[in-house]
């Protein structure tokens, strides 16, 4: 996951000088930033527990040029250009093996939302029956194990996050599980390639909201009510001569982890726009 912060600086542009813009000069540095999850003793735990320890990582880069949605291929190709970044990101081809990027002829990414503000987002798993999701006290209603591309679902949770046949499927809109939020959940529930699952929601609903905060802005509207200010991308697809999701290579990773990890970096590896 990669986090993006625009530098302070004041700036007022025409539309001529907009219009130049999107020919690309945003330069990139590294700063420093080391999330809630990992300063945790116990959260950290819990990333080592679901598999993320050696197969993922957050970082944070700065850039200081003005942003507009219009600028945004140019932007993610200066990204990929950037010698800094060339030099501090990589993608995981397996655990303990990482791949460096390079420079992309193209990418392909989609536009997230990001209008949730608190964690009642979430409240309606807890509401749903017949079977229900979520109890009471917060633990997870198992099931039979069933089987999506190699994922064991063995509760309601994952059946309603994955299996689109679920009873629970729906209950989250299109629009819905375009949220930011809603991916960081889904990519804790699923978990990597070792991941051990929990048997309540709790440690994942916390992990949830400490990765958002740390990765989004908030600020007040003129109504006075929260609002989330950035623009959260999710990268699908380079062409460059590097994978952005590699196959594992690796010898000692089991063939059916291969989907979990390439699953993790679909949903995780994306870049904030703090504007």
């Amino acid at each position: 996951m990669v986090k993006l912060q625009q530098a302070s600086i004041s700036m007022q542009m025409s539309s001529d000088q907009l219009e130049e813009e999107t020919s690309g000069s945003f330069q990139f540095q590294e700063i420093d930033f080391k999330p809630q999850v990992l300063k945790d003793p116990k959260k950290k735990e819990l990333w080592t527990k679901w598999g993320f320890e050696d197969c993922s990582y957050i970082k944070a880069y700065s850039f200081d040029e003005f942003f507009s949605k219009h600028q945004t291929e140019v932007f993610f190709k200066d990204f990929f250009a950037s010698k800094t970044v060339q030099s501090t990101l990589s993608v995981s081809s397996g655990r303990n093996l990482w791949i460096r990027v390079g420079p992309v002829r193209r990418v392909e990414v989609e536009e997230l939302s990001s209008k949730v503000t608190n964690m009642e987002f979430f409240d309606k798993l807890m509401q749903l029956d017949d079977p229900p999701v979520v109890r009471e006290n917060g633990a997870l209603v198992k099931c039979f194990d069933e089987y999506v591309d190699d994922l064991v679902l063995s509760d309601e949770l994952h059946k309603l996050l994955v299996q689109e046949e679920s009873d629970h499927y729906e209950e989250f809109s299109p629009e819905e599980r375009r949220e930011f939020i809603f991916h960081i959940f889904k990519a804790l529930v699923i978990g990597g390639g070792t991941c051990q699952f929990e048997d309540s929601i709790d440690a994942y609903m916390d992990v949830t909201k400490d990765i958002y905060k740390d990765m989004v802005k908030v600020s007040k509207s003129q109504t006075h009510k929260l609002q989330v200010t950035s623009i959260p991308y999710l990268i699908t697809k380079v062409d460059a001569d590097f994978e952005l999701f590699p196959q594992v290579t690796e010898p000692d990773v089991r063939e059916e982890d291969h989907d979990d990890i390439i699953n993790f970096l679909l949903l995780l590896l994306l870049l904030i726009i703090i504007i």
